[in-house]
């Protein structure tokens, strides 16, 4: 996945900002086509905050899953809301994250990892938008749908 923006510092030079995720050469910022490794502070999604200085300008590239957002100066250029840096999800989200991904793994296997992924995702997000309830609700229903295909599957092996 790439997004590429065009940033004008303050003294007006127009800089190129691409992020490229995945791929051979993993996770990386280009600006001005100077390449800058980008990881991840999270083992199961892919969270990222990045700072980027240019001449009297601070740009911030945030990625949580596979959604990329650039903050210029504190406001985000996709829709203007203001820069909250990742570093403010408080760390029991991290810890119902671990157990909704790995927990999820162990419950429902594979398919059960992925829903807990997911769910994650979404839940970082709430969690920087500050719905915490949201986030809570959206991980504790993760786990209930995996322990339903625990049960689920079970119940099938049973009738075999």
């Amino acid at each position: 996945m790439k997004k590429e923006w065009n940033v004008t510092d303050s003294t007006g030079a127009v800089h190129k900002v691409q992020c490229k995720l995945g791929g051979f050469g993993g996770n990386k910022v280009l600006v001005d086509n100077d390449s800058y490794k980008l990881k991840s502070s999270n083992w199961f999604i892919v969270v990222v905050d990045y700072q980027i200085n240019l001449p009297g300008t601070v740009c911030n590239l945030v990625v949580i899953g596979n959604n990329i957002r650039l903050a210029v100066n504190g406001v985000f250029l996709d829709d203007g809301k203001p820069y909250e840096p990742v570093s403010n999800v408080p760390a029991w989200i991290w810890i119902l994250v671990g157990i909704s991904c790995l927990g999820g793994f162990f419950f429902a296997g594979i398919l059960g990892m992925c829903i807990g992924v997911f769910c994650s995702i979404f839940a970082v997000k709430a969690t920087l938008d500050k719905k915490t309830g949201v986030a809570v609700a959206l991980l504790v229903i993760s786990i209930v749908i995996q322990i339903a295909m625990m049960f689920g599957v079970m119940y099938l092996r049973s009738m075999i």
